[in-house]
């Protein structure tokens, strides 16, 4: 097969399905040798060396803006396409050209939140993704759902029938292990200021990832005795600035520790240091930062979403995310007691160790075979 994938979408700071893109684009070049792939992509997403082989090849596509790469994939996408030849185009983000080829297409979904929690983008990027998100499931012949959760969302919002969507789960990246480098956690922990212990949270700064309710849940914990700071990791999204407001009006600014986008080669060292991962997400697709944590030996304290509930399969403590007290008596749990974390680290580790790039690679290969050997139904 000639196979591209559309890697235009991957932004500078790296998450979501960012981070899905380039782990699978790399990972493919790992395990599948036998078929060829042309990846677009802005200069500078991929280490050329780390994906130079035969039949690997990287096009350079500079787009300098969101708009230009929404109409680079409707207007000139197409013409590479007849250009290399392709068979299999595989869209990893929800859009894919409108306009007819002799390509197969393979669309992935992450989640369908513009649908099920409206409220939490700013109007325009909720039209957007609904409006594409509906054209990307009536022309893909086959579609990737990160979870069982998203194909079921998948099926029931835009309407799929469910052998046409097939799931791939993600994998914490491969330097996501137990960081055990003192001198390389102490240069972390500089870096960004970190407390000498902490508990740690890592998404982008937006309300769905619920923070709020995690601030909330932390300012009762202090005024019972709690020694550890907050540390919040993720980079500003949008509808940011409430969160703010509320630290700073609970008197919290010198216990909560903002700092910013952070990218994986100190993430694993700052899951390393934390003493409790809490991740009150009101949904996700599939929950890569709990698994990230896991993979590090942290303990984890999550939201009881179905995606969520799904893929830690028993290796955290789950509550209902707008249930501060909850989420604060389960937070206090398990700083603690110390049998339950170390039951929970133990599971923890064991249950990031059932997922891998390499097995997503090779079940994303999968569907390329079957888009391109089935017709569409």
């Amino acid at each position: 097969m000639r196979i591209a994938i559309d890697a235009t979408s991957v932004p500078r700071q790296r998450a979501g399905a960012g981070t899905y893109i380039c782990n699978l684009v790399q990972a493919l070049a790992q395990v599948d040798r036998d078929n060829t792939y042309f990846v677009l992509a802005k200069p500078g997403t991929f280490d050329r060396r780390s994906l130079e082989r035969d039949g690997f090849q990287l096009v350079p596509v500079d787009l300098p803006s969101r708009l230009a790469r929404m109409l680079w994939e409707q207007a000139m996408l197409p013409l590479h396409l007849r250009r290399l030849g392709v068979d299999v185009l595989h869209s990893p983000h929800y859009t894919t050209p409108l306009a007819p080829g002799r390509w197969r297409r393979v669309v992935t979904f992450h989640d369908v939140t513009f649908f099920l929690l409206p409220q939490r983008y700013p109007i325009l990027r909720r039209l957007y993704f609904q409006g594409a998100s509906h054209a990307g499931a009536r022309l893909a012949d086959l579609a990737i759902a990160v979870s069982e959760t998203v194909k079921g969302d998948v099926v029931r919002h835009l309407r799929l029938s469910a052998e046409r969507v097939r799931v791939v789960p993600l994998a914490p990246g491969p330097g996501f292990l137990p960081i055990e480098d003192s001198a390389r956690m102490e240069a972390v922990r500089d870096r960004y200021g970190l407390p000498s212990r902490f508990i740690l949270n890592v998404g982008t700064l937006e309300p769905g990832k619920n923070q709020a309710t995690l601030v909330r849940a932390f300012h009762r914990l202090k005024g019972r005795g709690l020694e550890q700071g907050l540390v919040i990791a993720g980079q500003k999204g949008w509808m940011y600035e409430k969160l703010f407001r509320l630290v700073d009006g609970l008197g919290l600014r010198e216990d909560v520790r903002f700092v910013g986008y952070v990218p994986a080669d100190d993430l694993a060292a700052v899951y390393s240091m934390a003493d409790l991962f809490v991740f009150p997400s009101l949904y996700e697709g599939f929950g890569l930062p709990p698994l990230e944590a896991m993979a590090c030996g942290l303990p984890v304290v999550a939201s009881n979403a179905p995606a969520l509930a799904e893929v830690l399969n028993g290796a955290a403590l789950l509550v209902n995310p707008s249930d501060v007290d909850a989420l604060a008596e389960a937070t206090a749990r398990a700083l603690a007691d110390k049998r339950l974390r170390s039951r929970l680290r133990r599971q923890g580790l064991e249950r990031a160790s059932q997922f891998s790039w390499q097995r997503t690679a090779r079940g994303t290969v999968g569907v390329y075979e079957a888009a391109l050997s089935s017709a569409r139904g």
